[in-house]
Parts: C-alpha cells; structure tokens; sequence
C-alpha cells in the first residue's frame, strides 16, 4: 500500500456545524557492508531519521531481506497510482514495540491507540508528508483491529528515489530462507444458487424502499501448510499491481492485498476517500479493452451507483468535517488497473479541532462503498445473507503516523492466512437493475488477480498441492 502526501490535504464544503523483484534472484546481499547513511535527524529522545542509499534496491527487495524479523509490513506503491495522490511512497517496518487488539468502536479502546501515538511522537523526528514511525495493522469489518507499534521504518520515496530510515533495520537485511508454503485447491463457501438467491432478495427489499444498494460478497478458501507467504505476495503484485497494495505478517495472521481503494487519507485535519464502484475486465486487444471500458463510463447502473455511494460518504465525512468543508473533488473518473476498469470518485474535507485520525476512522467505518445505501441498513442485510464473516476483507489496512500522516485502503482483493486456513472474498455492488448472473461474474473478474497470482505460483514453484 502506498502513502503519498505532499504536505496537507486541502480544506472544503459540508460538514457538521457543532465540534469546532525477489532477493532469491539477487546476491548483492551476500557479504554486503552496512548500508551507507547520509543526513541524520535526532528525535527528541536520540531516535534518527537518516537517509540511505541501499544499492538500488527495490521496496520488495527490501522487505523481503527483512521476512526474519518479527511483525514484518510492507505497504507497497507498485503500480497504478492516480496523479492527485502527490509524491509516492513504499514502507516497510519490522519489530514492533507492541502488539494492541481492540475494537474500533470501543472509546476506550480507541484511547488506547492515542495513548502509543502519544508515546510515539514523543521520540521521533516530525513526519516530512509521510511517517517515520507510527501504528500499522488492520481493523476487520466487524470492527476488531491489530495495530503494531512500529518506531523503525524504512521509507522509499519513488519520485525522488531516496531511502528514508528511523531506527536500524537497514543493517538487519539478509537472504531469505524460508520454507516454501503449500496451498491447497480452492473452494467456494457460498454455493452459486445461494448468492444468486441472495440478489434477487435485495431486489425484493428494493422494490420496498428497504434499501437502494447492497454490497453482497462471497468467500473462498483453501488449506494451507508450511512457510510463509511473501513469495506468493511477490507474484500477486506482478499479477494485479495496485496502488495501494500491502503485506502483513502481524499478530498470528499474515496478510496480501492488492487493493487499488483508497478508504481514508488523512494528514493534519486534511481527510479524503476515494470510493470505487463499477468493474469491468481488461483485454489484450486495445480495441476490446477500450470497449469495455467505455462500456464502463457509459453503463447507468454503475454510474447510479457510484453517485450514490459518494453521496453516503460525503454524510460520512459530514460527520466528523467542519461545516462546509466536504466537497466532491473528482466524479466519475476512469481508473485502470492490470486486470479490471473501475470507476472512481474522491471526497475531501477538513477534520474538526476535537476529531483525530482515530476518531475518524471510527465514524466513517466501514466503508460506504463495500456495505450500500443507507449503510445501516445494508449491513444488516449483509449479516442475513452472507455465510461467512468478512473479517479482514472489506475491513481497512494501513497506519497511523506519530505525527498525523495516516492512510487506510479498502481490504479488498485481499487474501488471508489464520492457521493453516487461507481465504479471500469477492463481491458485488447490488442495485435494482442488477442481473444477477452478470454480479455473480463480476465477483469472478474481481478474483482474476489473486487466482493469477496462486496458479503462476504454483507453477513456478512446482509446488505440490494439498487436498
């Protein structure tokens, strides 16, 4: 996943009116002197932010050369990243200080999170448009979350090509020698007819005025044994590059997403979303890639759609935004990745004095565009229809910086290991004129990606696979 801040987001209208490539193909790791260092910041408790130059390395290089470490993250700007996100950045983090659990929705635990921010900033240089140390984790659909507590960052900053360091991970790289992992055939949790069924349900409470928009998901998974899965997450950004991809391994669970949504943007009291709504599949030939998406741009249900969910997260950000700060900043913009069209609209606003960025995370979770419209409601529905928790998926995944610079995308294309379980969910934004069958196929072209990514893995590997 990226960050990509060039200073604060800008201010704009509504809101409330109260609350003011792979290291096994390399081998310049072997025998290598330290990295060299260049200009050191010290924080007001002697922690350093440095420069440093690391042989032309890339961000995966990199994070790979760290897998033996505890608590390995790695939020990844590998491809496809919108011209408005500023300057781009990958980072990679190891050794958290401390492992917190909690609920977003809980006051109590969410001052729990402020309390480590505090502790944090207080021995480490300021941020400079991205963070040099800060919480990076997760929060699941239901609303439990995993946030480590990372003072040791490495930063890449891609339009300056420059390494940015606190702490001393830069001298703890070497050759990954994990074993492989083996993953077994996948299976659907949802039978066909179920989710078929579950369409033509919220149709019906459509037709009601119960609800406009339903977003119904469906959940795959498979068994796996062995080693760790950062080979996998390798080929999968190869597979579907996103903007804000990232890898995880933290607190017993490890994580792969290629998600290309933006959740929440947050530096300084600048907050901005980007919801995505509409999917169409890529194609070889220009002409029927140029079709499609056009299709796309011109298809009524997924523009009604669009407009609608930017309208729920506008009364979201309402929510925790000075009065007429919220403003529709982009609307229906085509957005193409490596294997689906989208489109994609972006909201902004300025927090409230009294708002921080956990706050925030809080009244705007989850997010509009991976429940429906109205949101309560949708969610409601989504807990009658759907067989499986979401857990991570449509969740967020990201950070909050010591110093306000915090990012979190949607957890969509994203697969999940607990156990000897790895799983992955796809889905579908449901309205009146939905088709069932084609909402069941775009649950599919959503996977393309991550089923890429396991089949070119496998046969790369010629790894067996389990039963």
């Amino acid at each position: 996943m990226l960050l990509a801040m060039s200073g604060k987001l800008g201010t704009r209208p509504e809101g409330r009116k109260t609350r003011g490539r792979s290291l096994r193909q390399t081998s310049h790791l072997e025998n290598r002197p330290p990295p060299a260092m260049g200009a050191v910041v010290t924080g007001e408790s002697g922690t350093r932010e440095s420069h440093l130059s690391l042989d032309g390395m890339t961000p995966a290089e990199v994070a790979a050369a760290l897998q033996h470490l505890p608590g390995l993250v790695f939020f990844d700007t590998s491809g496809n990243l919108p011209a408005s996100y500023g300057a781009p950045v990958s980072i990679v983090a190891a050794r958290p200080r401390e492992i917190l659990r909690g609920s977003i929705h809980s006051a109590a635990d969410r001052g729990n999170l402020r309390a480590m921010l505090e502790k944090g900033a207080a021995g480490t240089a300021p941020d400079r448009g991205f963070p040099l140390g800060g919480l990076c984790g997760w929060v699941g659909y239901e609303g439990d979350f995993v946030f480590g507590d990372f003072p040791e960052m490495l930063v890449y900053d891609h339009r300056g090509g420059r390494w940015h360091q606190s702490g001393e991970l830069a001298r703890e790289m070497t050759r990954p020698a994990g074993t492989s992992a083996e993953i077994g055939e996948f299976r659907p949790l949802m039978p066909r007819e179920t989710f078929l069924s579950g369409v033509r349900r919220i149709h019906e409470w459509i037709a009601a005025g119960d609800i406009y928009q339903v977003n119904l998901t469906q959940a795959f998974e498979a068994k796996v044994n062995g080693g760790d899965l950062f080979p996998l997450y390798e080929t999968l950004r190869e597979c579907s590059p996103a903007p804000l991809a990232a890898y995880l391994s933290l607190g017993g669970t490890e994580i792969l997403s290629s998600s290309p949504e933006t959740f929440l943007r947050m530096s300084g009291r600048g907050i901005e979303t980007r919801p995505i709504k509409g999917t169409r599949p890529r194609f070889a030939n220009p002409d029927e890639d140029r079709r499609s998406a056009y299709e796309l741009q011109t298809s009524p249900k997924e523009i009604a759609e669009l407009v609608m969910i930017t309208d729920l997260l506008r009364n979201d950000l309402g929510q925790v935004c000075e009065f007429g700060s919220v403003q529709v900043a982009e609307m229906l913009q085509l957005e193409t990745l490596g294997q689906v069209h989208h489109l994609v609209s972006t909201v902004t606003g300025t927090l409230c004095e009294d708002i921080d960025h956990a706050d925030a995370l809080a009244a705007c979770f989850p997010g509009g565009s991976i429940t429906g419209a109205p949101k309560k409601r949708a969610m409601e529905i989504i807990r009658e229809l759907e067989t499986e928790p979401r857990g991570v998926y449509c969740g967020a995944i990201g950070y909050l910086g010591y110093h306000g610079e915090s990012q979190f995308n949607i957890a969509i294309r994203t697969l999940v290991r607990e156990g000897e379980r790895l799983s992955y969910h796809v889905g579908a934004g449901i309205v009146a004129d939905s088709d069932p069958e084609k909402e069941y196929e775009e649950t599919l072209h959503k996977a393309a990606g991550i089923r890429m990514a396991v089949e070119r893995w496998r046969t790369a590997s010629v790894r067996p696979e389990l039963d």
